[in-house]
């Protein structure tokens, strides 16, 4: 072998969603070859891999391949790792890890551009803080319009980051492909470009962020009995973020502490920070959860999709015996008269409806 070995986790074909330890190094031919740490794993080995930013903050190196089976990665993480790679790669590599070691600064500086133009929109001085205080809901409305597709997805990326943070996300294997076939019919033709994360946490709830991302906490995944309960969930959460309730609650709840921090001359980042955990315990109306749900159910039908497992999750969440409850129907309560109409509603569609080809019982079983 000819350089130094660095440390990563190799993803690819027939590997766990989370990749395996394995070991990278630079061969005399400034071939890649990478040697997996469990018993049983072959070494692979790419002639010219691409190499690319990736992670949080862009602070890893992806290394990246096809073979015949399939697409392989190796992530690089450690600092020292990464300067292994570095230093040892060929020289046909140089212009590729030049560009992701820029990644980082880049991302920053677009992140803190972001979180600009974001204050720039939502802080517009011409409201004035009496205004916001007499008349706060048409004003967040008045902002809302204003903000094009574009800026919505940015805000989705910064909230994104922000759960990062938070809790831990799972954003592939059985689980996550899970969602994104039925969330793939249920927002067929959405001007955003949705993504779908599974965040391991216990409680029932799941949210759906400005811009196209949905995050589905693994206690609601587990408590749904078919896939057709968990598309009544999903169909609520997206009708949520196309109707952009979720975009107006959040602007309602950053747009007073933004207006008080531009009075006091103190606009920075911890003016938006925590937007994240505010949009998780997010309530919304009861104009805004009948529309989700007349809205929602639009979306099942169209997509050939039974409703009444939307009704049977959300009656069975009512009526279970829990110390306390689930967090879903603390942010999303599903009152008698919501049931009452939700019943009246999916007992006058007749289909017909076409079962998901999702199995629901292999997505569970991954996350435990």
């Amino acid at each position: 072998m000819h350089g130094s070995q660095f440390q990563g986790r190799l993803f690819g074909p027939g590997l766990p969603g989370a990749g395996i330890a394995a070991s990278g190094q630079w061969d005399a031919l400034g071939r890649l070859r990478v040697t997996p740490h469990e018993s049983g794993q072959a070494e692979r080995c790419a002639d010219r891999p691409e190499i690319a930013a990736a992670g949080f903050n862009n602070a890893s190196l992806r290394l990246s391949w096809q073979q015949p089976e399939g697409a392989y990665a190796l992530v690089v993480d450690g600092v020292d790792d990464r300067s292994r790679c570095a230093a040892t790669a060929p020289e046909h590599c140089n212009r590729q890890l030049a560009a992701a070691v820029r990644q980082p600064d880049t991302l920053e500086r677009r992140f803190r551009l972001g979180w600009g133009l974001l204050a720039l929109v939502l802080l517009m001085p011409l409201l004035g803080l009496v205004l916001f205080l007499l008349n706060a809901d048409r004003v967040a409305d008045w902002v809302v319009d204003k903000i094009p597709v574009a800026q919505e997805a940015r805000l989705g990326e910064l909230v994104l980051a922000q759960t990062r943070l938070q809790m831990k996300l799972i954003d592939r294997g059985p689980a996550v492909e899970a969602l994104a076939v039925i969330g793939g019919r249920l927002t067929e033709g959405s001007v955003h470009r949705y993504r779908w994360f599974v965040a391991e946490r216990p409680e029932v709830n799941a949210f759906a962020a400005p811009g196209g991302v949905v995050v589905v906490f693994s206690g609601l995944l587990t408590s749904a009995a078919t896939a057709e309960e968990l598309a009544g969930v999903l169909a609520h959460e997206v009708a949520h973020a196309e109707l952009r309730h979720s975009l107006r609650g959040m602007v309602k709840g950053l747009g007073l502490r933004a207006l008080v921090a531009l009075l006091a001359g103190d606009i920075s980042d911890n003016v938006l920070t925590g937007a994240a955990t505010r949009l998780t315990e997010l309530r919304f109306s009861r104009d805004a959860e009948r529309e989700a749900d007349a809205n929602g159910l639009q979306r099942l039908v169209t997509a050939h999709i039974s409703p009444h497992g939307m009704v049977r999750f959300y009656e069975r969440l009512a009526t279970e015996q829990r110390p306390t409850p689930p967090a879903l129907l603390s942010t999303h309560p599903a009152s008698g008269e919501r049931l009452d109409w939700l019943r009246r509603e999916v007992a006058a569609l007749k289909g017909p409806w076409q079962p998901l080809p999702v199995n629901l019982q292999r997505a569970t079983a991954s996350l435990r």
